[in-house]
């Protein structure tokens, strides 16, 4: 997803910003380093880094907004991967931290990853209105929160034992990968008019990305290619977790994904025919999902 270049560049502002600092406890600082040390695809904060560019925030703000979507993320993979979670051996083609340093520092790694986010936004929003503040306060709460990724690991996690109805799994999606998705997209434009004019169309969009992302993961689950996807592979069918692919057969589960690129290369074309400045949505829509589905079908 993220090129060598950028990979490398934003690795290094992920180390800055770490929350292990000198005086921390020796495994909780390896645990931290290890998990910012191995960053993943880097979406979110390339997205953050590409909105705050097309609409006039600088790039420190962007930063620490980038980061902190980075953190959020990192932090619910941590707590994912836990043995009363998913029990998860192996995530971005490393042993999960809870099997190096064992769950309680994984834990205690996530917590500090959480906390370290939440001031690096607040910091990003220090110098703009109460009511922007205030809109970034209520735009993180409701994405992290029970309306967000922690109901949706909560009917993650019991949709084994519910009615395991179609349309449940595309909810859970959009509150556990929607909702970083939907920060990425909005907050690095609260300081400017672009959120209030587009929230609506941003807001969709981030709901046809997240049902594609995971709509792609479950087919890469499904298969269990393990080295692939480079994280333990598998587990939705050994523990009964949502999946489309199961849920419709890999076929109808093609289809509904080629649907949703369709839907979301509409809107992302529509909003940049009216304002130039969302060219990037289109750049991200064909590098991210057009380009990788493809891969995955030829697989």
């Amino acid at each position: 997803m993220a090129s060598p270049d950028f990979r490398d560049s934003f690795s290094r502002v992920l180390l800055h910003n770490n929350p292990g600092a000198s005086a921390t406890e020796p495994n909780l600082q390896a645990a931290l380093a290890e998990s910012v040390s191995n960053p993943g695809g880097l979406l979110r904060a390339g997205l953050v880094l590409s909105a705050a560019a097309r609409h006039g925030l600088d790039s420190s703000r962007a930063e620490q907004l980038a980061c902190a979507l980075e953190y959020w993320h990192q932090a619910s993979l941590i707590l994912d991967d836990l043995p009363c979670m998913d029990d998860a051996e192996r995530r971005r083609g490393l042993p999960c931290l809870h099997r190096t340093h064992g769950e309680a520092t994984a834990v205690l790694a996530a917590l500090a990853l959480i906390n370290r986010a939440y001031s690096l936004v607040q910091h990003a929003f220090s110098a703009d209105s109460a009511e922007v503040r205030q809109t970034a306060c209520d735009l993180v709460d409701h994405a992290l929160g029970a309306a967000g990724i922690l109901g949706g690991q909560a009917w993650d996690l019991r949709f084994g034992s519910a009615t395991r109805a179609p349309r449940e799994i595309g909810r859970i999606a959009c509150r556990k990968t929607g909702a970083l998705v939907w920060l990425a997209l909005s907050l690095p434009l609260l300081s400017s008019g672009a959120w209030q004019e587009e929230q609506r169309s941003l807001r969709a969009l981030s709901v046809y990305w997240a049902l594609t992302y995971q709509g792609m993961d479950d087919l890469l689950d499904l298969a269990a290619v393990g080295r692939e996807s480079g994280k333990t592979a598998g587990r939705d069918s050994a523990l009964h977790r949502p999946n489309l692919s199961i849920a419709f057969g890999v076929p109808d589960a093609r289809r509904r994904i080629e649907r949703l690129l369709g839907q979301a290369e509409l809107l992302v074309l529509a909003l940049s025919s009216r304002n130039m400045k969302w060219t990037y949505l289109a750049d991200w829509h064909e590098r991210l999902f057009t380009s990788r589905y493809r891969l995955l079908i030829a697989a």
